[in-house]
Formats: structure tokens, C-alpha cells, sequence
């Protein structure tokens, strides 16, 4: 039977919920998440499941699936989520692309499984010597305003070279990585007990609507669907 699109069944209002592994590059949520609005982020995901099928819409289609592939970038929405997903976050400069694909269909859906193909799933080679250095001062500089001037002569680059380094290399704009940044920054504040609020603010964020706001626009949520959310003890 073919699966038709209702609209009612989105629900961008529902909390997420479960517990989430953050690691350097990677994300991995084991639970449920929720829906989500139309929206488009920097890592790739996959979005993988046992039992119940994960339904979306991937540029206005709607899919189904118990493996999906969802590149960066992609416009897509969390229509129904299983209530035990496994969903994986990898930044594109860390993804092996072929071996995702390669082995997509064979992924396990449960994070404590998918933890030793993270090794598999991971690119191998390292990032250019300044694209490094670039990053390193980044992270001196955060949560604090991020100057592209005095990054680029930490990577011994002009500002316009770093710009295009930054979307060679990492698939990104200068400004878009910071933002990246800044949310795993207040994510990773707010799962270790702090209000949303005092995370926004850790993270270099004006105020908790600025960085609702952000989050909409990246993950198509806002920052009280968070609250359901715990960090993953290591």
C-alpha cells in the first residue's frame, strides 16, 4: 500500500526525548525525536530503526524508511519518529560518504551497536595543517565573538583564502561553522544540568529567543524540545 502525506501527521511541537552521545565530530540520539519544522544543518544524518519506520519529507516528498540517508544541507522535516530511533549527527569533513553509503542498509538501529561502526563511518585522513590551526584558534576564541582576521593569520592565510578553505575543506562557511559550534556549546551546557537560558548566554548567544531561533533554522525545533533530552554517560 503506497503511504500518503498527511500534514496532521507532523508534530513540531513534541519534545525530544532520550539520551544523546556527544562526541568531537559526531552526535548519536537514542530515542525519540520528536518532529521537527522544514529546515537544513551542517552534518550529515542518518536516521535508523528496528522497528517502526522513520517518516519525512526530504524537499517537499515525503519518505519512509527504517534506513534513511539525509546529506548536509538537505531540506528535509521529521514527520513520525519511532519511539526508539537511533539518529546520528557526523560533520561532512569527518564522514567517510562511501562507506555510509556501502553500508547504510546493514547500519544496526540502536546507538550502543552503532558506536563500533563509528571507527568505519569516520574519514581517516586528517584536515589541512591550517584548516586545523584555523580551528584551534576558533576554539580559543569561543564562546566570545570569532574574528575572521586574527583567524586567518593563526592559519597563515588571507581572509579571503580562509573563506574558501572553510568550504573546501569543511563544507562550510566561516560564520556557519561558529554557529555549529555555538549549538553543541549550549546543548552541551544545557544537557549537564543548566537552564536554557544560562546556556544560550554560555554559548555566546545573546538570549534564549536567539537561540531558539538558531535552532529552528538548523534542526527545525526550538529549544524547549530539548528539555526531554539527557547526556550520554561515557
Amino acid at each position: 500500500m503506497a503511504w500518503i502525506y498527511n500534514p496532521s501527521m507532523s508534530s513540531p511541537a513534541l519534545p525530544w526525548n532520550g539520551t544523546l552521545l556527544l562526541e568531537a565530530h559526531v552526535a548519536v540520539l537514542q530515542g525519540h525525536a520528536g518532529g521537527s519544522d522544514v529546515h537544513a544543518h551542517y552534518a550529515h544524518q542518518l536516521l535508523l530503526s528496528e522497528d517502526a519506520p522513520w517518516q519525512v519529507e526530504i524537499d517537499g516528498v515525503p519518505q519512509q524508511g527504517q534506513r534513511l540517508w539525509l546529506p548536509s544541507f538537505q531540506p528535509h522535516a521529521i514527520l513520525s519518529a519511532p519511539e526508539s530511533g537511533c539518529t546520528m549527527f557526523l560533520e561532512p569533513a569527518h564522514a567517510d560518504l562511501e562507506q555510509i553509503q556501502q553500508h547504510l542498509h546493514t547500519l544496526p538501529g540502536t546507538a550502543a551497536q552503532l558506536h563500533d561502526w563509528l571507527p568505519r563511518l569516520s574519514r581517516a585522513q586528517p584536515l589541512d595543517r591550517r584548516v586545523q590551526a584555523a580551528l584551534a584558534r576558533i576554539a580559543q576564541h569561543l564562546p566570545g565573538p570569532v574574528p575572521a582576521a586574527d583567524i586567518a593569520e593563526a592559519a597563515h592565510l588571507s581572509t579571503s583564502q580562509l573563506h574558501r578553505r572553510f568550504q573546501s575543506d569543511l563544507a562550510v562557511t566561516l560564520r556557519g561553522w561558529v554557529l555549529w559550534q555555538r549549538l553543541r556549546i549550549a546543548l552541551a551546557h544545557h544537557l549537564r544540568g543548566h537552564s536554557l537560558t544560562d546556556s544560550a548566554h554560555a554559548a555566546g548567544f545573546a538570549d534564549l529567543a536567539h537561540l531558539s531561533r538558531s535552532l529552528r533554522r538548523m534542526f527545525g525545533i526550538g529549544a524547549a524540545q530539548l528539555h526531554g533530552l539527557r547526556l550520554h554517560a561515557a
